[in-house]
């Protein structure tokens, strides 16, 4: 009895991904992921935000904030902010070391100054 095979197949070659390029964190930028310095992963922020509110700056973007567990501090993303902008709790909202972020709670909404 003889047997024999042919084969074909050439070697396959990966094809990069569209839009699958990671940042630093490994996030996905290209779906909508954000790194999370509080949370310490990967979030679409617009889904897991405590607090969102109109950006004053630029009326066509939000403000998102996601708070820490404790609430001791909130996580801001927005446009004209730099990542890891994360504010500590004052009376009546929380406010960045320097001070020149502030995100205050009124009896409606959220307020934020930059």
């Amino acid at each position: 009895m003889i047997l024999t095979a042919c084969s074909n197949a050439q070697p396959q070659t990966e094809m990069p991904t569209l839009g699958g390029q990671t940042d630093a964190h490994g996030c996905l930028p290209s779906s909508g992921q954000s790194y999370s310095y509080l949370r310490k992963a990967c979030v679409h922020v617009f889904d897991v935000a405590d607090i969102k509110l109109d950006d004053p700056a630029n009326k066509t973007q939000a403000v998102y904030g996601i708070l820490s567990e404790d609430k001791q501090q909130v996580e801001v993303f927005a446009s004209d902010l730099p990542e890891n902008t994360v504010l500590d709790v004052v009376k009546g909202g929380y406010v960045s070391k320097d001070g020149k972020v502030r995100l205050m709670k009124t009896k409606t909404s959220w307020k934020i100054r930059k």
